[in-house]
């Protein structure tokens, strides 16, 4: 089949589906002759999507989408992100479906933020159809009853930020991306309601990140989100235009 013939109506029913034939490599954009589903080297594949994605990135952190914080939003917001990259952005995820999507992870109940020693264990996430779409909408009614957060004090906000970022996560919308559209989205909601992220502590590699990283897991594994919260009350701040 030619890429042209890719859409997530005919082709993404199953996991499968999302890779490119015989590997386990990500069905993309990079095409070539020889390569008419997208680029094959894992490797090269993850450098061309930083490349693509950081450029969408800094577009929107120049003109945001602007919208009313519910579940078109977020998948607007990530279109728009991987638009140069796969097929399915912005796109919920059709797959797997009946049972949890697993990935695995460093072990954050027995080994501290960003150890190299931790072993990797599996995380569950939502299936994919009518549960996922269901609460996810769950998440983004619940901004809205909360007037998306507007006129809270700092800890108020930290706290219910940390509930819908945690729950959010192990909804997992997107096949791939969610993080990097997470970032956006409540980047853009914290500062409607006067509350700004440090961006630079949430940098890959940084010990933030690995906080982050480690205390989404730690929701997952135990069902709290306290360690979230506390990972955000260390750097939300005012806003200031």
């Amino acid at each position: 089949m030619s890429r042209a013939g890719l859409t997530s109506e005919t082709v993404f029913h199953t996991w499968d589906d999302y890779y490119i034939p015989g590997t386990s490599v990500l069905r993309n954009k990079f095409t070539t002759p020889e390569k008419p589903y997208g680029e094959t080297d894992r490797s090269v594949l993850r450098i061309l999507e930083t490349a693509a994605t950081a450029f969408r990135l800094t577009e929107m952190a120049r003109r945001p989408i602007l919208s009313r914080f519910d579940y078109d939003h977020m998948k607007a917001i990530h279109r728009y992100i991987f638009q140069d990259v796969y097929e399915w952005a912005g796109q919920e995820r059709v797959a797997p479906v009946g049972e949890f999507m697993t990935k695995t992870g460093p072990d954050v109940i027995n080994y501290p933020p960003g150890d190299p020693t931790a072993p990797q264990v599996p995380y569950n996430y939502y299936p994919a159809g009518p549960a996922l779409t269901a609460a996810a909408e769950e998440q983004y009614q619940r901004l809205a009853y909360k007037n998306l957060l507007r006129g809270l004090d700092r800890d108020e906000f930290v706290t219910e930020l940390a509930e819908v970022w945690g729950e959010l996560n192990v909804v997992h919308s997107f096949r791939e991306g969610n993080t990097r559209s997470q970032f956006v989205f409540f980047s853009q909601l914290a500062q409607q309601a006067g509350w700004q992220l440090n961006p630079a502590y949430f940098a890959p590699g940084t010990p933030g990140s690995n906080d982050f990283i480690a205390a989404r897991f730690h929701s997952q594994a135990t069902g709290r989100n306290d360690r979230l919260a506390a990972v955000f009350a260390r750097e939300i701040t005012l806003f200031r235009n």
